[in-house]
């Protein structure tokens, strides 16, 4: 089961560097206080898809992994909007799971953070 922590393989692609080029020329300190917002709710979203799937509520959880996919896709952070996805497109997810997944979204999301420090260094270093 390669794809039960895709943020551990070398070959991911956690972020989106053509998108975040865009935020580039607006300011990346202003793309970074606009994600300094967001960070804060992201723990609390996971959370809720982690709840959700503990319930057995597939249309409450799909629609948060919805809401969560689009929220990091606006960052840039592809790697977690493509598990998001995955998630959003199952039937079902058992509930034993929740944990698992929970764990794979922080996972996912610590990584992303970090790829995005070392990009806001890159853009700074210029």
């Amino acid at each position: 089961m390669g794809s039960s922590n895709p943020g551990s393989s070398p070959q991911v692609q956690l972020l989106d560097f053509h998108q975040l080029e865009s935020y580039a020329v607006i300011g990346v300190e202003d793309y970074l206080r606009l994600l300094g917002d967001v960070i804060v709710d992201i723990p609390n979203q996971m959370a809720e898809i982690r709840d959700s799937v503990e319930q057995g509520n597939a249309p409450q959880f799909k629609a948060r992994a919805h809401g969560l996919r689009g929220l990091v896709a606006y960052f840039g952070c592809v790697a977690m909007a493509a598990r998001l996805a995955q998630l959003e497109n199952q039937e079902d997810i058992a509930p034993t799971l929740a944990s698992a997944i929970h764990t794979e979204l922080q996972v996912i999301w610590e990584q992303s953070l970090a790829a995005l420090n070392i990009w806001r260094q890159s853009m700074t270093d210029l």
